[in-house]
């Protein structure tokens, strides 16, 4: 591939390490200096430094600079994330190495998104235009005792901008290459003085597909978002504050589609199948390209309500969260990934309705012990299939025939439906002290207690080749977490700090079919995690840099699985990672910045002596993945970023950025094949913008992926169960354009 290891990459990385002394950086580019970051952690207004947390903190602004408005585009923001978008249902966010669940119907995510507050039962109700926004907070290490939904890796946490009382508006516009187009515009004002605000945000955005089908001109992975968030917010009394948000996304994409980067090792079937089944296979890593002929494409429509109400009792605060979401995916996909006639269709529609409620109480910060306690309920209804049509010839390429058996035969032209209806509930009570025992010294000290239940029916109609199936089950569990910090304040300028954190993810139910290899149910994963860390600045703040150390363990890790007919999720063992992320930013001059972010992870799996064996295992049944990297982990990851600008008198403000982003290799698929391994990549973007005295006009140049590197950024399927051949996500090409914003 050609993202694999290079030579000036690799001087360029080792340059920008020169120039720090150090990689890292704190809030990856925001212009404000690092002693003014309030960070909300804790729930809680805090300076950054005193917060016994690894974080990361990005303003609105620095998205927008860099062209940032998607979630996955947070990776090249923060040391130890990595996101991997396969679709909308299919993406999956992991922090430190931990959180490889795509598709997770019966499970949460170990990296919790909240947005304005409220926990997104999937991750794909993240994926849209991150419009409009505030701050984004990404918080390492297991975190619960202060937020609604536990977690076991992270969370985001997703603030868009408040109404206000003085009436200001921004538009941009944007065009590029490949047909790109966005569209975004705000306005907000008060409506009735002191008392009533109210703010409308909407976006678009729309791209060409980029795939290229062999027998097909039109091309796949192509764009077209819309979204809307309106907002009021009502302060009666000078104790009273409540914000109301209504928001809408939908998108139409001929989306998403994966390629072949590899099929696998001589002993490998796949293309025989395809072969056998009428079609041809292709090899699409560095030419973008696919076999595919069933329609491709996919459908979101989602939307929520958030009530957010602040009541100030004087010694204290009371805010209650409120928030309704449904989330509703439709999509279609070539099964057999080629132009075989094996499969007509894939399809795997999702409905998703949840509400949560979360109540706490925080006494004034300034005090010897600070203290946040609250509750929290969460409920939420998912309804999914798996359909699958097969085609004409789908016994030739099950069988790897011409001339299939009739067991086989039974499958052409049928078609597979299995329908789950799952529930859950959570109940949890939490609490959080600082006590601080001197001005100098604190100890946190946070507890949780989470009610968890889930159900669920499972239920496949009987076809031509496969009899009936009814399944119901339940799960319950009580699970304890909580967290204790112990941070010193050695100066002004150094923050020490260490800490151990348990966090908990739920079990749940398999929302398959289940056969006498998998497990119906999943059991709960949990987390201990220890850390320490520092936070330092120096010559008058220009200089910033943090250091953690940090040891996770994780028990009964969730993960998913391949099988011929749909992805199972299962208990893989113990898992454990450890390692250092630095962060750094080094003001040179008033008008010129440099950061940089890195970690080094070293996840394996502890014990996994059930792993399913890599398509060069042949005849194997089992494989001991014991004492080997955790699949989706690359054990180094790098962001550097470097901001000039310049004022020319009676022109305006003119300013030029560059950023880059490194991984390096690690294997795609949790089998850990040698033909799932990803090399080496990394990415460069750069941006050159002005902007007028006299209008507050901006207009920014931008090119992303400036050395057009072509890679692929998973294989969420693949291995011996697609017969050897495996399947990944690929990065884009590189892409130009021109963006007008202007502020009001």
């Amino acid at each position: 591939m050609a993202g694999g290891t290079n030579t000036q990459r690799l001087l360029l990385l080792a340059g920008a390490c020169r120039l720090f002394a150090a990689c890292g950086a704190t809030d990856a580019l925001a212009a404000e200096r690092q002693d003014d970051i309030v960070v909300t952690a804790r729930k809680r207004d805090e300076k950054a430094e005193d917060v016994p947390v690894a974080l990361t903190k990005v303003t609105g602004e620095t998205l927008d600079r860099r062209g940032l408005y998607q979630i996955e585009d947070l990776k090249q923001l923060s040391p130890s994330l990595n996101i991997s978008y396969f679709n909308p249902r299919g993406n999956y966010v992991s922090i430190r190495g931990i959180g490889r669940n795509p598709a997770s119907d019966g499970l949460e995510p170990a990296v919790g998104i909240f947005v304005d507050g409220v926990y997104l039962g999937r991750p794909g109700m993240a994926a849209y235009d991150l419009a409009d926004i505030d701050a984004v907070e990404i918080l390492r290490g297991p975190q619960g005792t202060v937020f609604g939904k536990n977690t076991t890796a992270g969370a985001i946490v997703i603030t868009s901008k408040a109404p206000t009382f003085t009436p200001e508006g921004s538009a941009d516009l944007s065009g590029g290459t490949n047909a790109y187009g966005q569209l975004r515009g705000t306005v907000s004002a008060g409506l009735i003085d002191d008392v009533l605000a109210a703010r409308v945000s909407v976006y678009h955005t729309g791209q060409r597909g980029w795939i290229n089908r062999i027998d097909n001109p039109s091309p796949l992975n192509g764009t077209d978002r819309t979204g809307a968030r309106l907002q009021f917010l009502i302060e009666p009394t000078a104790r009273l504050r409540l914000r109301l948000i209504a928001d809408y996304h939908e998108e139409q994409d001929s989306c998403c589609s994966l390629v072949a980067g590899s099929f696998g090792p001589p002993s490998a079937t796949y293309v025989a199948r395809v072969t056998a089944a009428g079609g041809s296979a292709v090899l699409g890593g560095d030419a973008y390209r696919t076999s595919v002929n069933a329609p491709t494409f996919v459908r979101v429509h989602q939307g929520g309500i958030t009530a957010n109400l602040v009541y100030d009792l004087g010694a204290a605060e009371v805010t209650a969260i409120t928030g309704y979401r449904e989330w509703h995916y439709r999509a279609g996909f070539d099964g057999d990934l080629s132009s075989a006639d094996a499969y007509a269709n894939a399809a795997v529609p999702t409905d998703d309705w949840q509400f949560s409620q979360e109540l706490r109480i925080a006494n004034r910060s300034g005090g010897k012990i600070d203290v946040t306690a609250g509750v929290y309920y969460f409920r939420q209804s998912l309804q999914s299939a798996l359909r699958l049509v097969f085609a004409g010839k789908a016994a030739n390429f099950l069988g790897n025939t011409i001339a299939p058996p009739p067991f086989l035969a039974a499958f052409n032209g049928t078609t597979s439906s299995t329908e789950s209806d799952l529930n859950a509930h959570s109940v949890a009570a939490f609490a959080q002290g600082i006590w601080h025992l001197d001005p100098k010294l604190a100890l946190t000290l946070g507890v949780r207690g989470t009610y968890e239940r889930k159900s669920g029916v499972i239920d496949r109609s009987a076809n031509a080749a496969q009899p009936s199936y009814h399944q119901a089950l339940a799960v319950e569990e009580v699970d304890p977490s909580g967290t204790l910090a112990l941070s010193y304040a050695w100066s002004p300028a150094l923050h020490l700090y260490a800490s151990y954190a348990r966090g908990t993810k739920a079990g749940g139910i398999n929302p398959i079919v289940a056969t006498a290899q998998d497990d119906q149910i999943v059991r709960p994963e949990h987390a201990d995690s220890f850390e320490l860390g520092l936070k330092s600045t120096a010559l008058r703040g220009q200089i910033h840099f943090d250091l953690a150390l940090f040891y996770t363990r994780i028990g009964d890790y969730q993960a998913t699985l391949n099988r011929l007919f749909g992805a199972i999720l299962t208990n893989v063992g113990r898992v454990s990672t450890r390692g250092v992320e630095v962060e750094a930013r080094w003001r040179a001059a008033p008008a010129f910045e440099l950061a940089m972010t890195a970690a080094y992870n070293d996840a394996h799996y502890d014990s996994y002596r059930t792993a399913p064996c890599p398509p060069e295992a042949a005849g194997a049944t089992a494989c001991d993945l014991s004492g080997a990297p955790l699949a989706d982990a690359p054990r180094w990851i790098v962001n550097a970023s470097a901001q000039y600008s310049r004022h020319v008198r009676a022109i305006g403000l003119a300013s030029i950025g560059f950023d880059y982003g490194y991984r390096s290799s690690y294997f795609g698929n949790i089998d850990n094949s040698l033909y799932s391994r990803l090399g080496n990549v990394g990415i460069a973007n750069a941006q050159l913008g002005w902007t007028s005295d006299h209008s507050g006009t901006t207009v920014q140049l931008w090119v992303k992926n400036l050395a057009d590197i072509r890679h692929l950024e998973s294989y969420p399927l693949g291995g011996a169960t697609l017969y050897g051949a495996y399947f990944g996500t690929i990065g884009q090409p590189r892409s130009a354009g021109l963006t007008v914003r202007q502020q009001f």
